[in-house]
């Protein structure tokens, strides 16, 4: 009933990915009012958007909405809005995250004896190779130089992040949801309202 006429392609979909029509401003508006609009406590909606964007920040790609959905559940929050926070990690953001995460761990002692930064995209490429062709051991040891790092590093960012996330986003959903609470009481007390007596006949036959 409310699907699309013409369902959308492959190379279509890619495409909103990586670029939402009308652009990035009107689906980030469009995103927050998905977020305050979820049927739940403002700490589940909070923690739990907290919870999918923290996770983004770990370099564990095609397992972030897993963990986001385990986060929030352990926090007792909202998965749908962990579902909807895993978006801030997005093919625009994952260069940063990724690049911040890996000097993050690396500054703080992890990975030094490791791969060199000049040849961390050749480590992943072969990384990749080995585990397109099935060498699932020589991937791990190929790619662990520059993935304890970006774990190390990711875990700490996503631990500010969810922190700062937590304590933006709640307040603002309490206050949402009040304000909404008021105006839905008005409307029913105006709904409600009982109508004035009609008037009475005067029981004066006519003359």
């Amino acid at each position: 009933m409310f699907g699309r006429r013409k369902p959308q392609g492959t190379t279509e979909k890619v495409r909103a990915w990586l670029w939402p029509r009308g652009g990035f401003k009107r689906g980030l508006r469009y995103l927050w009012r998905r977020v305050v609009r979820i049927r739940a406590t403002p700490h589940g909606i909070a923690a739990g958007f907290a919870a999918g964007a923290a996770v983004s920040f770990l370099p564990l790609l095609g397992l972030h909405f897993v963990l986001g959905a385990a986060f929030s559940l352990a926090t007792r929050a909202s998965v749908i809005a962990a579902i909807l926070g895993t978006a801030v990690g997005n093919p625009w953001t994952f260069p940063f995250i990724w690049l911040g995460s890996y000097k993050l761990g690396h500054a703080i002692g992890i990975g030094k004896d490791g791969v060199a930064d000049s040849s961390i995209g050749q480590s992943l490429k072969t990384a990749a190779d080995d585990l397109l062709s099935g060498h699932f051991r020589e991937a791990a040891i190929e790619s662990w130089p520059v993935l304890a790092p970006a774990l190390v590093g990711g875990a700490i960012m996503a631990a500010v992040v969810w922190a700062l996330l937590y304590f933006t986003i709640r307040p603002i959903v309490d206050r949402y949801q009040t304000r909404r609470s008021l105006n839905m009481a008005a409307g029913r007390a105006r709904w409600r309202r009982p109508k004035p007596p009609a008037k009475e006949a005067s029981g004066e036959l006519p003359g």
